[in-house]
C-alpha cells in the first residue's frame, strides 16, 4: 500500500498572500531607504501571522495544544516581542560607509560591549529557533490519531 500525503496547509492557503503581496509593492512603488530592513520585516510579519492562522485553525478543529509547544509559544512570543523592539530601533543603514553608519551607534547598554543592533541579532536568533520548536512541538497531540483522522486545513 501506499503512504497517505497529509497537506497540512490546503484550503487555508492564500488568504495571507494579498497581504504580503500589498506589502511588497508598496515597497517597490514608495522605495524605502532600508529596503532591505524592510523586506525582513515583511517576512517576519509573514511568519508571525502564518503561526497565528496555523494555531487559530488548529483550535478551532477541536485539537488542542499539550504543555510543552504551549511554553514554546508562550516563551517564543515574549521574546519575539522584544526582538521587534530592538529592530524598530533603526539604528543600522545600508545606504552609508560603515564608518558613517558607525557615527550612528549608541552607547553600549549589555555588558557595556553590546548596543541594540547586537541585541536584537542575539533575540531574534533565539526567537527564530524558539519558533522552529513551535513548529517542531505544536502537534505532538495527533501522535496517536490516524492519518486519515486528522483535520486538513
Amino acid at each position: 500500500t501506499q503512504p497517505h500525503i497529509i497537506v497540512t496547509h490546503g484550503g487555508g492557503r492564500g488568504k495571507e498572500e494579498p497581504l504580503s503581496c500589498s506589502w511588497a509593492a508598496y515597497g517597490l512603488i514608495m522605495r524605502p531607504n532600508d529596503f532591505a530592513s524592510y523586506l525582513l520585516a515583511i517576512g517576519i510579519c509573514n511568519l508571525l501571522l502564518y503561526f497565528a492562522f496555523y494555531i487559530i485553525m488548529k483550535l478551532r478543529s477541536g485539537e488542542r495544544i499539550k504543555l510543552i509547544p504551549l511554553l514554546c509559544i508562550i516563551c517564543t512570543s515574549v521574546v519575539w516581542g522584544f526582538a521587534l523592539f530592538f529592530f524598530f530601533q533603526g539604528l543600522s543603514t545600508w545606504q552609508k560607509t560603515p564608518a558613517e553608519s558607525r557615527e550612528h551607534n549608541r552607547d553600549c547598554i549589555l555588558l557595556d560591549f553590546f548596543d541594540d543592533h547586537d541585541i536584537w541579532h542575539f533575540l531574534s536568533s533565539i526567537a527564530m529557533f524558539g519558533s522552529f520548536l513551535v513548529l517542531l512541538t505544536l502537534d505532538d497531540d495527533l501522535d496517536t490519531v490516524q492519518r486519515d483522522k486528522i483535520y486538513v486545513f
